[in-house]
């Protein structure tokens, strides 16, 4: 399966803050890729097959909480239809209340603010380097805020790791939803996150496989 040259892609904000400067700035920097910004609720309108079918991938950037019956099921048959997803960061603790989404994303949020910290400088391990995800990309150490309250889904395929006491041990992952590749980068609170090589290389690698993925 070759990937197209030049991807584009929606970027999904909205529900949680963030340093927009450095944030959209690592998305100029990726090469042959171009992007549209949107936030929700706006960003229902294309969360359709009709709706997304000017994108190659989704990139969800978000932590929105509320959504109709109406709207998950247009997502979710957008899903079955394929679309490729790359979700960062908070975009986890979406939809809690929705209990599709946690199989949508692969893993659930299961506890409170007192499983973050800010600022924290660990190890990441590479669990397959010979995934397109990670291809190329060395165990590396990166700066930023780690989770410990998720849990995650044992049937997907795990890419990146953790030993550090203050992170989940799991902190990336891919797999299939309907006819659409998943991936999961757990990375990304700020421009400490945003500025890291690896972490850049993740992100743009994540997002040219999941839209390769869907190419007939």
């Amino acid at each position: 399966m070759t990937a197209k040259q030049n991807n584009h892609v929606l970027v999904i904000t909205g529900g949680h803050d963030f340093q927009p400067e450095p944030f959209w700035e690592m998305f100029d920097s990726f090469e042959n890729l171009s992007y549209e910004a949107e936030t929700f609720p706006n960003a229902f309108q294309h969360l359709s097959i009709e709706g997304a079918k000017d994108y190659d991938a989704l990139v969800f950037y978000d932590m929105w909480q509320e959504i109709t019956p109406a709207q998950r099921a247009a997502y979710v048959e957008l899903l079955n239809h394929g679309v490729g997803i790359v979700s960062l960061h908070h975009a986890l603790i979406s939809f809690r209340e929705w209990d599709e989404f946690n199989r949508i994303v692969g893993g659930v949020w299961t506890t409170g603010e007192n499983t973050v910290r800010h600022d924290v400088r660990y190890s990441v391990k590479i669990a397959d380097p010979n995934h397109p995800v990670t291809k190329g990309i060395a165990d590396f150490e990166i700066q930023d805020e780690t989770y410990k309250g998720y849990t995650v889904d044992p049937k997907v395929h795990v890419l990146l790791r953790t030993e550090h006491q203050d992170s989940a041990p799991v902190l990336g992952w891919t797999h299939r939803y309907g006819n659409s590749p998943i991936v999961y980068i757990q990375h990304g609170h700020d421009a400490m996150a945003y500025g890291n090589p690896n972490y850049r290389k993740l992100v743009s690698q994540a997002i040219r496989w999941v839209a390769a993925s869907t190419d007939a």
